[in-house]
């Protein structure tokens, strides 16, 4: 195999991503705006308009992805069993790469706002503070983290592991972050799928990483929209938010100082197929399929950020 192979490996990759996405965004809009041109009281209704949207993605839009993306040919990652201990520092982990993740979305988010002269808008805390609880946790505590995991840890991992767990990882977050379009999500999302994928390509099955992900949307989104839903004149709601912001800040502080202790643990791998040092990044992203997702997917960003 030589480096013109190699290429069209990963421009495959981001053509078939790029397809997938186009479905999300046409099925998701498309089931929206049919259902508003035909019931337009549901735009009153939050709830009913989420599952219009969240249904087609999840029954339609992700299965075509999986068939999309499925390799008969991928390699198999050997597996291995994490212990209690392992799991919960992985959570913890993760919790606080989540955290200054956020920090981050939010002060990049902040300063763009400053450009454009208007806040950008959070579509997650849209989701999560407008609609009912229970449907919200449905879609993003159960649905969301099973869903992804397979798509953005096991098929692209299990594509691209043969040239190193660093290629499998970095990419993986990558696709993953581009994939929630918004700037908001993209540096935790960023962190989280990269780390998400070094736990799947270290351990060869999805039960971790789908456990964690579903923890991890649960700690940062159900807590905070039902604080938000209390009456503030209720006592309970001074001690849940002081709980809260300990328990945020607490295990944040503590997943990022476990991160670097842990760090020299993480060291990456190489593959079967070695690409030749200074030429990987072109090999992997200067193609393309991957030329064209990155910057399709980097367009939505922006127009979402300054003209919504």
């Amino acid at each position: 195999m030589n480096t013109n192979t190699y290429n069209k490996d990963f421009s495959s990759i981001g053509f078939r991503m790029l397809i997938s996405t186009a479905l999300v965004l046409l099925l998701q809009y498309g089931a929206a705006n049919l259902a508003l041109s035909l019931f337009p009281q549901l735009q009153n209704n939050t709830t009913i308009l989420l599952i219009v949207t969240m249904a087609p993605l999840y029954l339609i839009a992700f299965p075509i992805s999986f068939a999309l993306m499925r390799n008969p040919e991928a390699s198999a990652i050997e597996k291995h069993s994490m212990k209690p201990s392992q799991l919960l520092i992985a959570f913890i982990i993760s919790y606080g790469l989540m955290i200054a993740g956020n920090i981050m979305g939010l002060a990049l988010t902040a300063g763009l706002g400053m450009i454009k002269g208007a806040p950008v808008q959070n579509t997650l805390a849209e989701v999560v503070t407008g609609n009912s609880l229970w449907f919200t946790a449905f879609f993003i505590v159960l649905c969301a983290p099973v869903f992804e995991e397979y798509l953005f840890r096991k098929l692209i991992c299990d594509k691209v592991i043969k040239y190193g767990e660093g290629c499998a990882v970095v990419l993986s977050g990558l696709i993953f972050a581009l994939f929630h379009m918004n700037f908001n999500q993209f540096i935790y999302a960023f962190f989280l799928g990269c780390f998400f994928a070094f736990l799947y390509v270290r351990t060869g099955t999805l039960k971790y990483t789908i456990l964690l992900h579903m923890v991890i949307n649960f700690c940062g989104s159900i807590p905070s929209a039902v604080i938000l839903s209390m009456d503030q004149a209720n006592p309970f709601f001074l001690i849940a938010n002081l709980f809260n912001t300990l328990f945020v800040f607490g295990v944040g502080i503590a997943g990022i100082v476990l991160f670097f202790v842990n760090r020299r643990k993480m060291a990456l791998r190489p593959g079967e197929i070695v690409i030749e040092k200074g030429r990987r990044f072109k090999t992997v992203m200067v193609n393309p399929g991957m030329l064209l997702y990155c910057l399709a997917l980097f367009a939505t960003i922006i127009y979402q950020a300054f003209f919504i």
